[in-house]
């Protein structure tokens, strides 16, 4: 046997390193690993998207054109598409040397629930409220309502900032994603149109004043008719109002 294992010792001496190699990574498993009966699993749900859709609000209507001393009526609206609501805020802007708040109105507005009224003395005016579950959904819900008084002529951008639109889903997501302002031009009656420097008459002054602004008008109130020249047209205006 002794030669034998002196001819094949190597052999022996590799298969005996395997041994003994395979037995310390049983004990080590044995050693680290818990009995079958503790172990567990722990599932981790990860948070499920939740794909809203936008909400618009806006001031209507969009356009329009109106007199000194007309009354404009702007509505506040919310539009949900398919997302139902639940509260809402923002502030109102205005131009005041152009338009004077006369009263707001909240009737057959969708909020019921009021944190903040609306002030016809402030400007921004800031409105915030809500409504319970089920909330709101739809296009055109009434927020509120706001009479202006034209106090003078120009263009008027009556605009929306620091605004929320608030799904009713448990999370307050804001989800509006569009405003749309209301953008007006207002003008003088038109009995004072031709009054272009605003005397109280239409007279010599106001023919001086077309005539100097002849063909394409400096002083954007000599183009009468708001065709974007100063010509005869214009002229036939003025004089047809002459008081003089």
């Amino acid at each position: 046997m002794f030669p034998l294992f002196k001819k094949y010792k190597y052999v022996f001496l590799i298969i005996l390193i395997l041994i003994i190699s395979t037995m310390i990574l049983l004990f080590r498993y044995n050693k680290l690993t818990p009995p079958r009966d503790s172990l567990s699993f722990k599932v981790i749900n990860a948070p499920s998207s939740r794909k809203l859709t936008a909400a618009i609000l806006l001031l209507a209507p969009a356009t329009g054109k109106f007199y000194i001393g007309d009354t404009i009526s702007i509505s506040l609206l919310v539009n949900t598409l398919n997302q139902s609501i639940n509260a809402v805020e923002g502030k109102i802007t205005f131009p005041s040397d152009k338009l004077e708040v006369t009263s707001i109105s909240k009737e057959d507005s969708v909020i019921s629930l009021w944190a903040e009224e609306p002030v016809p003395s402030s400007n921004p005016i800031a409105f915030s409220g809500g409504l319970p579950s089920p909330g709101f959904i739809g296009t055109g819900g009434k927020i509120i309502t706001i009479s202006f008084m034209v106090k003078s002529d120009g263009n008027a951008v009556i605009g929306i900032e620091d605004a929320q639109v608030l799904a009713n889903d448990g999370f307050a997501t804001n989800i509006l994603s569009e405003i749309i302002p209301t953008n007006i031009s207002l003008s003088k009656p038109k009995d004072k149109i031709a009054d272009i420097n605003d005397n109280g008459r239409i007279d010599l002054v106001d023919v001086s004043i077309l005539l100097t602004n002849w063909g394409t008008p400096k002083n954007q109130r000599a183009d009468l008719n708001g065709d974007g020249r100063v010509d005869v047209k214009d002229l036939s205006t003025l004089l047809s109002k002459w008081t003089h």
